[in-house]
């Protein structure tokens, strides 16, 4: 039995509206992550930067390893 192309097209507006709203929270979630991320960044470069040659030392050494 083929699936008929309008249902397919019904089904897949029905999932878009359904989907929508969550994924225009998340965004919004991520939107207000980056900017307290960015803020904390420029509160304290010298912190995430000391993170950052950390994590990758840790990533490096990881890495040489295989």
């Amino acid at each position: 039995m083929e699936p008929n192309p309008q249902t397919l097209k019904d089904r897949a507006e029905e999932v878009q509206a359904r989907i929508a709203p969550q994924i225009e929270e998340a965004r919004e979630r991520l939107s207000d992550l980056n900017t307290r991320v960015v803020e904390f960044i420029k509160e304290r470069p010298g912190t995430c930067l000391m993170g950052a040659l950390a994590f990758g030392y840790v990533v490096g050494r990881i890495a040489s390893r295989r």
